[in-house]
């Protein structure tokens, strides 16, 4: 077992668990891939009957938690503002909104600071996104670099502040941006501990919301994949093979995150694994995407989606 750091405080409030379901939306990290990420979001909400899409609890890890912050900003019954919010913030992204170079470059980033890149615009941007209240409960997670330990921030236990600073942290790639200082922990991506989070969000809806275990749904999305895909590095950069390590853990803590929240939690339904059934476009800077290809990325998403969902359709009609 991991050690965990939980960070709560106070309590929330808002309207949960519908017709007696606790529903669950866990989003993954350890890419670059947030379009992916949204996209298959935007296919649950469009093709899932209605109201299967009305998540009580949202997780994110990495640029998940980016993704999982935009979802907390709308109540439960406006998920379609949520998927226009997410299709507007990748269509019109650039990496400009996450980091810039250093005075001085690389160079700075690699001898005097503890990333390549300095992340400061991506604050700016996720305290943008949180303009309003949290409108359904949202978890994200971090590793603590101090102590090794995975640290949780959440709804139910931070100030707005404090929470955005763990979305921050969350989605600090660890090389790529540097150290997030909050109070006496030193945070990166919680991906090297999980590369998605299932545990706290079954918890959330069982120990807080009162929710019998075969009534919690989720639904699970991996950037990363299930299928990892061979690749040619030869060519690859510093900053691809890092993204490829990176890809690759993911892969496996996923594998190993889902198989353990079957294990644990016997009775929960997971009802969808969404990940890319082709492989999406790579960049030589982190989340230098053309807009081409974050559209293709979202496309892609919103099919896989849609596939997982038919699916569905065909094992209820066998």
């Amino acid at each position: 077992m991991w050690p965990v750091v939980l960070l709560t405080l106070f309590a929330s409030s808002g309207v949960y668990a519908v017709n007696g379901k606790c529903r669950i939306l866990a989003l993954g990290g350890g890419t670059t891939r947030g379009a992916y990420e949204a996209g298959a979001v935007i296919g649950l909400i469009n093709n899932l009957p209605a109201g299967e899409a009305q998540y009580d609890a949202v997780t994110g890890i990495g640029t998940g938690a980016v993704n999982a912050l935009i979802m907390s900003q709308y109540a439960i019954g406006q998920e379609a503002s949520a998927a226009t919010a997410l299709s507007k913030f990748w269509t019109n992204f650039t990496y400009s909104q996450f980091y810039k170079d250093w005075v001085g470059w690389i160079i700075t980033g690699l001898k005097y600071e503890s990333g390549l890149y300095d992340s400061s615009p991506m604050k700016k941007t996720l305290t943008s996104l949180a303009s309003g209240s949290f409108q359904r409960w949202l978890g994200v997670g971090s590793t603590d670099l101090l102590s090794g330990s995975y640290v949780w921030f959440n709804s139910t236990g931070q100030t707005k502040t404090d929470l955005i600073t763990g979305v921050y942290a969350s989605a600090t790639e660890y090389g790529f941006f540097p150290i997030v200082h909050y109070k006496n922990l030193q945070l990166v991506t919680g991906h090297i501990k999980f590369s998605i989070d299932i545990l706290h969000a079954v918890n959330y809806c069982y120990l807080s919301k009162g929710i019998q275990m075969a009534d919690i749904i989720v639904d699970a999305v991996l950037p990363a994949g299930t299928n990892l895909t061979a690749t040619d590095t030869s060519e690859y950069k510093t900053i691809q093979v890092t993204e490829r390590t990176a890809e690759i853990a993911a892969f496996d803590l996923f594998m190993q995150t889902v198989e353990d929240a079957k294990v644990s939690f016997p009775d929960i339904t997971i009802r969808t694994q969404i990940y890319p059934s082709s492989k999406p476009p790579t960049t030589v800077y982190p989340y230098d995407y053309t807009p081409a290809q974050l559209q293709s990325m979202l496309a892609l998403g919103q099919k896989d989606a849609k596939n997982a969902v038919a699916a569905l359709s065909s094992q209820e009609s066998e």
